[in-house]
């Protein structure tokens, strides 16, 4: 995985990229949906139980995640957040090939007043996600009273443009009243917007994840009945984005330029010399490896069995490997 950091145009706003890495043995992801996480924070701050836990969620679902420092504080005057929401949106959309991402397939995922900043990126921004997640997010105009600065309610801003929408909060929040997604949810329909909501009965407002590593060490912030709220999330985009692609019966090995512990096991077998140079210094492989070792770089065999070679006699078989000539097509 690839971590970056890039400083946007406003004061003290950056985007950190958390973006996993291409792999011969997982061909089916090469160009991954993404989600622009934006946490809450009452535009005082960006809390850090919303940001980077909740990418390292979605990246466990092979999705890239990005999270936005925003504008806050006396700097959160509308349209600064927006513009930083839309200059990192932008930038994902920019460097979707660099980054390994379908530039169809963004979604944005706010908390609280990031949720709020996220529903109006989706309703009022220059460009705009292709999906939006909401956790218990302020929505009407009347939540300013919380905030350092006058924001605007989004729910009037609701159009046909605005993405397919998933809200989560709960009856017990005091906060932000659960109001706040109801009347959403009301301006989505009207609109004829997709959207799937959950309202949990029992939780506080800041839930996040609603699980202990996000809890901050309250117990008031760890709740198993919200925590479905993540699978239920995953479940929804997959409806949206798709799933990745898994068809095939077997990983189909192709030809290569050059022979190395980089080729898959199944390539080098076709070449008598390159499987007798194996043999020779990995015997314990055998004359017929099963169908799984095949499918996998020699070097991903070597890591994982781990003792197979010492890291000298890996260096001189990858060395003996690239000397053998690859048959002309």
């Amino acid at each position: 995985m690839k971590l970056t950091t890039v400083e946007l145009t406003n004061t003290n706003v950056s985007l950190t990229a958390y973006v996993l890495d291409s792999s011969q043995g997982m061909s089916n992801m090469g160009n991954r949906p993404a989600v622009l996480i934006l946490p809450g924070g009452a535009y005082r701050a960006c809390s850090e139980r919303e940001a980077e836990p909740i990418a390292m969620a979605f990246l466990a679902e092979g999705y890239q995640a990005f999270t936005l420092q925003y504008s806050i504080n006396q700097n959160a005057v509308f349209p600064k957040p927006l513009n930083d929401a839309e200059e990192a949106l932008e930038l994902i959309q920019e460097n979707s090939s660099k980054w390994g991402i379908d530039p169809d397939k963004i979604a944005v995922c706010g908390f609280s007043a990031g949720g709020h900043l996220a529903a109006a990126l989706g309703t009022m921004g220059k460009i705009r996600p292709n999906a939006m997640i909401l956790g218990y997010p302020c929505i009407v105009e009347s939540m300013s009273r919380i905030f350092p600065v006058p924001v605007p309610g989004v729910d009037k801003s609701v159009d046909a443009l605005t993405p397919p929408t998933f809200i989560f909060h709960t009856y017990e929040d005091r906060l932000v009243p659960v109001s706040n997604a109801l009347t959403f949810a009301e301006a989505l329909n009207h609109a004829n917007v997709p959207f799937e909501m959950h309202i949990f009965t029992k939780g506080v407002h800041g839930l996040s994840l609603a699980r202990p590593h996000t809890s901050g060490g309250l117990r008031s912030m760890v709740e198993p009945a919200v925590a479905q709220w993540f699978r239920l999330c995953i479940s929804w985009l997959r409806g949206i984005f798709g799933e990745f692609a898994s068809e095939r019966e077997s990983v189909q090995v192709d030809s290569v330029d050059q022979y190395s512990l980089d080729v898959q096991l199944g390539v080098l077998w076709k070449n008598e010399v390159c499987k007798q140079v194996i043999l020779a210094a990995i015997p314990v492989l055998g004359e017929s490896p099963n169908q799984e070792a095949m499918e996998v770089p020699l070097r991903a065999i070597l890591d994982f069995g781990g003792d197979l070679l010492s890291e000298a006699a890996a260096i001189q078989l990858d060395h003996q490997l690239r000397l053998v000539p690859v048959p002309p097509r």
